[in-house]
């Protein structure tokens, strides 16, 4: 970190921060700029000096989920994994993007509010999980989402709301041209907790994360023709480098400690060509790439 730039007497914007140790890989290069902000307040205030200086602006949650090139990313980097909160109105959870999301899994079983159970095990933030439409278990984030509130880049406060199979009909990450401040998701009331508990807790074994070695997530959405979990173990085994496909979530790569992001975007890309070239499968990314790989 070369220097730090204070915004509001609060929000700290800081320069030339390494991406290594915010990333579940443990890879990648320094962000030109890098900010956590607290607050909706703060996230404009990161925006706010992200125009005075015309820099581009890249969003991202813990880390969990995304893979930052060795060359790093260039203009600000807003992280939301410091948005913390949680609110209970009803049947309704309205939660911060950084709230980790297994707690909001135990939150919603305390209150007697089930629906989350199958995407126990899940790792990263809420708003990470929404962003890539996360799923396990025949489960979708989007089959209790409710709506989203997000800041777009030129500081507007808007509100995305759930229309019928908006995921399904996009097959995509949900994409906002913003910064996600606020998830709403309709559960269902239950007085079945101790039950929702012992699911809950059946679905965390089954994501079982050795701990020698770092954890990526899923990297592909699955396919109509079949899992991306499936597709991975007809063209197995893979790795490249000290990066690999897991024998025990074949739709996850695990990276020993000095693996490099060229390694496993390397890897990545030889998933691909290998689900094209041997079943004509076109596998689509579900992890989110940034930087440059050329």
């Amino acid at each position: 970190m070369s220097s730090v730039h204070r915004k509001a007497e609060s929000i700290v914007i800081a320069e030339g921060v390494s991406m290594k140790d915010r990333t579940s890989f443990y890879t990648g290069g320094k962000a030109e700029y890098y900010a956590e902000p607290r607050s909706t307040e703060e996230c404009l205030s990161v925006l706010e000096l992200a125009y005075k200086k015309s820099l581009p602006v890249t969003v991202i949650g813990s880390g969990t989920h995304i893979l930052v090139s060795e060359r790093g990313i260039p203009g600000l980097v807003l992280s939301t994994a410091s948005m913390k909160g949680i609110t209970i109105k009803g049947n309704l959870m309205e939660i911060a993007p950084g709230e980790p999301f297994d707690n909001v899994i135990n939150i919603a079983i305390e209150h007697n509010l089930i629906g989350l159970e199958e995407l126990a095990g899940i790792p990263g933030t809420v708003g990470g999980a929404l962003s890539v439409n996360a799923s396990a278990n025949g489960r979708e984030i989007a089959d209790v989402f409710f709506y989203a509130d997000y800041l777009s880049f030129d500081g507007l406060y808007m509100r995305r709301p759930a229309y019928g199979d908006y995921f399904r009909a996009q097959k995509t990450a949900f994409g906002i041209d913003g910064i996600m401040v606020s998830i709403a998701l309709r559960l269902t009331p239950s007085r079945a907790s101790a039950e929702a508990r012992k699911s809950k807790e059946k679905y965390v074994e089954l994501m079982f994360i050795p701990p020698c070695r770092r954890f990526s997530g899923e990297i592909f959405r699955d396919p109509e023709a079949m899992s991306a979990a499936s597709i991975i173990r007809r063209i197995g085994p893979l790795s490249y480098g000290r990066a690999s496909f897991s024998d025990y979530q074949p739709n996850s790569i695990f990276t020993f400690p000095g693996c490099k992001a060229d390694e496993i975007h390397s890897l990545i890309k030889l998933a691909e060509e290998k689900s094209e070239s041997e079943l004509g499968i076109k596998l689509e990314r579900s992890i989110s790439v940034f930087g440059d790989f050329s």
